[in-house]
């Protein structure tokens, strides 16, 4: 679950936390997130790193189209919706997934759809928000499933999905041998994961060092006024690590 402690000095900045709604216009639709802060608490609010994920998919940063996709701790499921979305748009000026990936990458798969997970709690309230934006024709493309990291993978193939997403996902530190051994079970050697986080704390850097043992990582964007970064990780080859 996308459980961030968020630091904020002025109230201003968390007064829109409490607002039962919380409207976006991605995808050529509008999307209209239901908060549930008194009830939920972190996990159920649009974080900055989740807007901007979305928005830099919208932007075109890879090719939607036949791809299998996961967000990991979706919470309010932004994410995971826009991805939908983007997948049944197919947009053309979009980027080709093969350029993204690492050459001699297969073909993307026919199958399109997204897979919006989190933890048990959450699902609820996580299945309400995508029921209520996704248009029906849609709603087929895009699973809301369970996943607990580092515990019920089995319930996913090894190497499943082409794209893996997370939006402020990387905050507690006894999650990290979870967080990367999932990403290790989701991934295969073309899979592209796309990490959309604020640096708070030490052990903020401390996760992307330990990713950086098993994964190839690059910042591919910044927003400086959100101050949200986006890491693209995809599995070293056998001859980098020669």
């Amino acid at each position: 679950m996308a459980l961030v402690p968020y630091e904020e000095t002025a109230e201003m900045g968390l007064q829109r936390f409490h607002k039962p709604l919380a409207t976006f216009s991605l995808a050529n639709h509008t999307i209209q997130i239901r908060q549930d802060w008194k009830q939920l608490g972190v996990s159920a609010v649009v974080w900055d790193a989740a807007v901007i994920l979305a928005t830099y998919l919208e932007m075109g940063a890879v090719e939607l189209r036949g791809c299998s996709a996961v967000e990991l701790g979706a919470g309010t499921g932004l994410v995971g919706m826009v991805a939908a979305l983007l997948v049944k748009l197919g947009f053309r000026e979009m980027k080709p997934l093969s350029e993204v990936l690492i050459r001699g990458g297969p073909r993307l798969k026919p199958g399109a759809h997204v897979t919006i997970t989190d933890r048990k709690v959450a699902l609820e309230f996580l299945k309400s928000n995508v029921q209520a934006n996704l248009p029906p024709h849609i709603q087929p493309r895009a699973v809301v499933k369970e996943l607990t990291w580092g515990q019920n993978l089995g319930s996913f193939s090894p190497g499943e999905f082409d794209l893996i997403l997370g939006a402020d996902i990387i905050y507690l530190e006894e999650t990290f041998t979870d967080l990367l051994q999932t990403l290790e079970h989701l991934c295969s050697n073309h899979s592209v994961i796309l990490l959309a986080c604020r640096i708070r704390y030490e052990r903020d850097h401390n996760f992307l060092a330990m990713l950086e043992r098993q994964f190839t990582v690059s910042k591919v964007h910044y927003d400086p006024e959100k101050d949200v970064r986006i890491y693209k990780a995809q599995r070293r080859s056998l001859r980098e690590d020669l």
